[in-house]
């Protein structure tokens, strides 16, 4: 029972950071484009809020922040003749 809740709340709050991604990310192009010509306060927050949800996702959900990555590490050089 106990691990069910757990699994619930984060996929609940994995779904919540999804949207919040998306929706800043959509205000963000907007603004960028000029579609926005009196941005409201909702949109303002999430033109705010970006970088640190483009944080979070580079530093825990994306493999590249990572740092036992093992699939972003370069290959091993081949020893080069002198």
């Amino acid at each position: 029972m106990k691990h069910s809740v757990k699994r619930i709340a984060l996929l609940t709050a994995a779904f919540a950071y999804m949207v919040l991604l998306i929706e800043a990310i959509r205000a963000a192009v907007a603004w960028w484009h000029g579609e926005l010509a009196r941005p409201g306060w909702s949109d303002i927050a999430l033109i705010g809020v970006l970088p640190l949800l483009v944080w979070i996702w580079w530093r825990y959900i994306s493999p590249f922040g990572q740092p036992d990555c093992q699939k972003c590490t370069l290959p091993p050089e081949p020893d080069k003749p002198q």
